[in-house]
């Protein structure tokens, strides 16, 4: 991209009230992405684990989405999480295992109501051997009536084709055991 098309990419930019830092958030639509890590994390006495997805191709190669599925069973007030939070985290896992190709052990959530730490690092753990599976991540916003300027992020998974691993290619000289000739470097121009 030449530095006339990042400029016209930054139309929207506002410099009297916009952050400079800060990635923008990937539009909605669907990406070819790989799974670049998965981590279990803490912020603000909160767990959580977070997956990574990576865009593999076209205009948002190289940019990332970070997808926070929670499984504390209460919220950051005290309450308990409502069922349907914790019944969407836990679908967002098992599908996320489930396109990149492996079964996931859903034993791991029987450990909910004791340690969700635990339950944390087991996702972390099952996940490590799966990292840089592909598939495709769909973004779908909707409306947030309380802040506009921020719509709801959903995310849904597809399976897709995974990268194959070129085959070798036979040594054209593996055969040829040499040549017993000495070569005299007074010979040689160089």
């Amino acid at each position: 991209m030449s530095l006339k098309d990042v400029f016209a990419s930054l139309k929207d930019f506002d410099p009297k009230k916009d952050k400079v830092g800060g990635n923008s958030a990937l539009p909605a639509g669907k990406y070819y992405v790989s799974l670049s890590g998965v981590t279990h994390q803490a912020k603000n006495d909160r767990e959580f684990v977070m997956f990574t997805f990576e865009v593999l191709d076209g205009d948002f190669a190289g940019r990332k989405e970070n997808v926070f599925p929670s499984l504390e069973l209460v919220t950051s007030t005290g309450k308990p999480m409502p069922d349907f939070v914790l019944e969407r985290s836990i679908k967002t896992i098992m599908k996320i295992a489930s396109v990149i190709g492996f079964e996931f052990d859903k034993r791991i959530f029987a450990g909910l109501e004791d340690d969700v730490t635990n339950v944390y690092e087991e996702i972390q753990q099952a996940f490590s051997s799966h990292l840089g599976k592909t598939l495709t991540l769909e973004i779908i916003e909707s409306r947030n009536k309380k802040d506009p300027d921020h719509p709801y992020r959903n995310y849904d998974f597809y399976e897709a084709e995974q990268p194959t691993t070129p085959e070798a290619i036979e040594d054209p000289f593996a055969d040829n055991p040499g040549s017993e000739e000495e070569i005299d470097e007074s010979k040689i121009p160089f």
